[in-house]
C-alpha cells in the first residue's frame, strides 16, 4: 500500500523541519528517508541522534509530480487525518 513517512525535526527557534517521503511501499519510503539522512546535513544528525519523531500513514496514492498535484494530494491528507486516530510514532534505526 502507498506509504508516507514523515520525520519532525525541532529547531532551535522552536520551529519544526518536516522530512517526508511518499512511496508505493513502505520498506522503500524508509529506505529513502534514511538515505537523506546520511547526507543532509541539517536532518541527518539528529536523525541518527534520535532527536527525530517519525510515523507512516497509509494514503491512497503517490501523487504526481507537479505542483498541483501535490497541493491537491497533501490537501487531502491533511483533510482526511482529521477523522483519524492518532498515529504511534515508528522506530526507525539510523544509520552509524
Amino acid at each position: 500500500m502507498a506509504t508516507a513517512v514523515f520525520s519532525f525535526k525541532r529547531l532551535d527557534d522552536g520551529s519544526i523541519l518536516i522530512h517526508a517521503v511518499v512511496s508505493p511501499r513502505q520498506p522503500t519510503a524508509d529506505k529513502h528517508l534514511a538515505e537523506h539522512a546520511s547526507i543532509c546535513p541539517a536532518y541527518g544528525p539528529a536523525f541518527r541522534a534520535g532527536e527525530t519523531v517519525e510515523f507512516a500513514r497509509e494514503v491512497d496514492y503517490v501523487p504526481h509530480f507537479s505542483g498541483d498535484d501535490l497541493e491537491a494530494w497533501l490537501d487531502e491528507l491533511l483533510a482526511s487525518g482529521a477523522d483519524e486516530a492518532e498515529d504511534d510514532p515508528i522506530d526507525m534505526v539510523p544509520e552509524e
